[in-house]
């Protein structure tokens, strides 16, 4: 499946746009489902979302560990590990993960190396201005 980069302005009018790869994908919990535009970080060793999109679905932090991370908003913020069931938007394939859950403001949706790259090969095409995922079980 091939995905666009995803264009995002810069807050200098006379700039270019920055592309990105962002892809949508769905987060499953147990009050049900959200569709996210998720950052693919090749960088980041984990996936970390915000609490929010958590709290939306209904996961629950109780119980379990937590892990700091470095390299955002560079510092360390305290994130509550869980596993967590996502699928790529025009894929049929739904992966858990474990991934890490923060209130940081910068913090979003973000696609890390641990578990998700496992699951799909990733090419980034800047040039092309694509990211090109297939999944590592339909090989």
């Amino acid at each position: 499946m091939r995905f666009p980069y995803f264009k995002i302005p810069t807050l200098d009018s006379k700039r270019k746009w920055i592309s990105r790869p962002i892809i949508p994908i769905t987060l499953f919990g147990r009050r049900g489902e959200i569709v996210v535009d998720a950052l693919i970080d090749s960088g980041a060793d984990k996936s970390l979302f915000h609490v929010e999109l958590a709290q939306e679905i209904g996961l629950n932090f109780k119980g379990k560990k937590s892990e700091f991370f470095s390299g955002i908003e560079g510092g360390r913020i305290k994130s509550f590990l869980s596993p967590i069931r996502l699928q790529i938007m025009g894929m049929d394939e739904i992966i858990e993960i474990i991934a890490g859950f923060t209130n940081a403001r910068g913090v979003s949706a973000i696609l890390g190396q641990e578990g998700f790259f496992d699951a799909f090969k990733i090419k980034f095409e800047r040039r092309r201005n694509s990211i090109k995922i297939i999944s590592e079980r339909s090989k």
